[in-house]
Formats: structure tokens, sequence, C-alpha cells
């Protein structure tokens, strides 16, 4: 899954326009913003040393990825550095939040606050609040880590 958000880079980096926000789940995207993603990917690895170079390996045209590439951004460009707020549903057994801070530990994360509700029918729910600034992988590995933890029923991002 990749979210992007509409943002422009005026030159000296990227920032909001007057524009309103969206998340949009990568299936819905075309396939002009999803080549566009893949030619600013190739980019910025260095897989692809030109534009003209990134746009032929993707197929699409200079003029597409001119014309989408300040307007389409990965989530994950938006959330390093930033602190982050999650809310999961946890079961009500031995160690499910310990193996939850585990995955934030050995990601670099660092936890500015945490909540936990009293456990009902089974499950808590749990609000934790994450400084994303030193952490070594990308948001979604990250909470693909924090998903599939044993015990863990869900888990949202509620804001940044």
């Amino acid at each position: 899954m990749e979210i992007c958000l509409p943002y422009k880079d005026n030159g000296g980096g990227i920032v909001a326009d007057d524009s309103k926000l969206y998340i949009i789940r990568e299936e819905i995207l075309s396939d002009f913003l999803k080549k566009t993603l893949k030619a600013k990917e190739l980019l910025e690895s260095g897989k692809a040393k030109t534009i003209n170079e990134a746009v032929k390996k993707v197929g699409i045209s200079r003029s597409v990825f001119y014309k989408y590439r300040d307007y389409i951004f990965p989530f994950t460009k938006f959330s390093k550095g930033k602190i982050i707020t999650l809310s999961m549903v946890l079961e009500h057994t031995m160690g499910v939040l310990s193996s939850i801070l585990d995955v934030v530990a050995s990601s670099g994360g660092n936890i500015v606050t945490i909540n936990q509700s009293m456990p009902s029918m089974g499950v808590a729910s749990v609000t934790i609040s994450i400084d994303t600034q030193y952490m070594e992988i990308s948001l979604e590995n990250f909470l693909g880590q924090l998903a599939s933890q044993n015990g863990v029923r869900k888990v949202e991002i509620l804001g940044e």
C-alpha cells in the first residue's frame, strides 16, 4: 500500500500549497500516477540517472512525468522525522504490548506518549505517539511489522 499526498516542490523543498490534501489507496491511482511515483523512486535511489532514463524504464512520457511529479508523493516522504499517532486494538494476553514496544525500539522509533484502556471482552485499545526521526525503515514496513505481531488485531494511523 502506498499513500500519496498532493504537495509541490518549490525548488527549496516540498511545501503544501492551498490545495486540499487527500490520502488515497494505491489501488485506485491511475497508471500514469503510479508510473510517475516509480520514476521518482528510480531517480531518488540512483537506479536512473536522468529523468529521460527513468521515464523510459517505467513507460511514460517526459511530459506526463513533469505534469504529475509536483503533485504526488509517497506518504512516507512526509512521515519521516515527525510524530505519528497510532491507534491499536490488542488482545489482552501477556507480552503483546511488550512486543509492540520492541518493534518500535528496533525500528529506531521513540515513544512520546502511550495510553491504554482497561481491557474489555479480551481486548484493549492502545494509542501510541511515536517520533519517527530516527526510524530506519519505511512507515509501511513499520506498520506491517506492528500488524503482524501476535495479539494485534488492528493498527491505524490517527494523525501526524
